[in-house]
């Protein structure tokens, strides 16, 4: 096949989840000869550019932090938070991803939790797809399904929400001499998706007709690292540097003597020298998986790193922050694969905690049984099909 040129988007910013995802998307595409152009929101754009030899555009983005108090409940809210609160934030954002694919002229847009970069490509005509994760692609619904199955929330909330998001789309693109959409679920209407998760960790699990192509993710080469001295059973933590359970998370760890390893990558030498004990080791290595596969518990607080984990069959004890790790979270512990704890968690309740998960071969059972069940499993798997999924669209 020629060469195509094709735009990554990602937009709804997730940390390093976006790139994770489409970093290795763009250099296998880019392998098989499309000329391929990556848009991530900053700060991602610049310090990862030099990573994937592809040309890089900064994603046009809505800056400002969600109101003090404000729940996510759906889909609706979630771009209600990415700049869909009124006309006069959606306006210059579909402005920028227009003035985007103008500049690009692709031939298909890929879009990763890109939800104007759609919209922009359907005024354009340009032809799409969508890649991402289940909270990303969520089944379709009117309205969209709620992203808190295990809350109570008040009947119609999710209606009124996506009613009031619809309003403004339908108001930008009255301003366009454009048809306004009927349903959230529409902005995916002709786009093909390529879900990019296991059935099991699904966000979404009332989804029933998925074409899930497994977990894209990358896997650094590195040493395994050292682990310290200690007795029992080896804990690898991968928790962000600045969650606030890491302090009486150590604390625990130090006095029950457990051989830890704690992903460093980020943290400030300060903090690290002061989390080291005799048997609490701060390590650098880019190895997540050498650091998995010689553990026998895993403590994180998102999908990045639990689910390498549940591919090696190790149990979890996740402290989720964001409402995505929560989603992950109540799928991981709905199959007994792990537990989970409210991220402000005291010594005490990490205490009780670590030595419920050490002492629960149920949940060890059902992890190891999840691993087996991916006995094999690369990311390059999911990565192979859906590019060849892409170049079938292309074609």
């Amino acid at each position: 096949m020629a060469g195509k040129r094709i735009l990554l988007a990602g937009e709804l910013s997730r940390g390093v989840a976006t790139a994770n995802r489409l970093l290795p998307l763009a250099a296998a595409l880019a392998g098989r000869g499309h000329e391929i152009t990556l848009a991530l929101p900053p700060p991602l754009n610049t310090a990862l550019a030099a990573s994937v030899g592809v040309p890089t555009r900064e994603s046009p983005v809505w800056g400002l932090p969600p109101p003090p108090g404000f729940i996510a409940i759906s889909y609706a809210d979630l771009l209600q938070l990415g700049g869909y609160a009124t006309p006069g934030s959606l306006n210059p954002l579909l402005d920028g991803w227009s003035a985007l694919l103008t500049q690009t002229t692709p031939d298909l847009l890929i879009s990763d939790f890109a939800p104007t970069a759609m919209l922009a490509a359907r005024l354009a005509g340009v032809k799409q797809a969508a890649v991402g994760d289940g909270y990303s692609l969520p089944p379709p619904g009117r309205p969209m399904p709620l992203l808190r199955p295990w809350a109570e929330i008040a009947p119609g909330a999710a209606a009124d929400a996506e009613g009031r998001v619809l309003a403004v789309i339908d108001a930008c693109l009255m301003g366009r001499n454009a048809r306004g959409v009927r349903a959230l679920r529409d902005l995916f209407r002709g786009a093909p998706s390529f879900l990019c998760t296991f059935p099991e960790l699904d966000h979404y699990p009332i989804r029933a007709d998925g074409e899930w192509y497994g977990e894209v993710f990358q896997v650094a080469a590195g040493p395994q690292g050292e682990w310290p001295k200690g007795q029992g059973e080896r804990i690898y933590i991968d928790l962000d540097a600045r969650h606030p359970a890491i302090g009486p998370l150590i604390e625990v760890l130090a006095r029950l003597g457990l051989p830890t390893l704690l992903q460093g990558a980020g943290m400030a030498q300060a903090l690290a020298a002061e989390i080291a004990k005799p048997n609490v080791k701060v390590t650098t290595s880019t190895s997540r998986s050498a650091l998995v596969e010689a553990s026998d518990i895993v403590i994180c607080q998102s999908a990045d790193a639990a689910i390498p984990a549940l591919l090696n069959g190790k149990p979890l004890l996740m402290l989720p922050v964001f409402v995505e790790q929560m989603m992950t979270l109540h799928r991981v512990a709905s199959q007994g694969m792990g537990h989970g704890l409210s991220p402000d968690s005291d010594a005490a309740e990490l205490d009780a905690a670590l030595r419920r998960l050490v002492d629960d071969s149920v949940c060890r059972q059902h992890a190891a049984n999840f691993g087996r069940s991916y006995n094999g499993y690369t990311p390059d798997i999911a990565l192979d099909a859906v590019v060849e999924g892409i170049e079938d669209l292309l074609a």
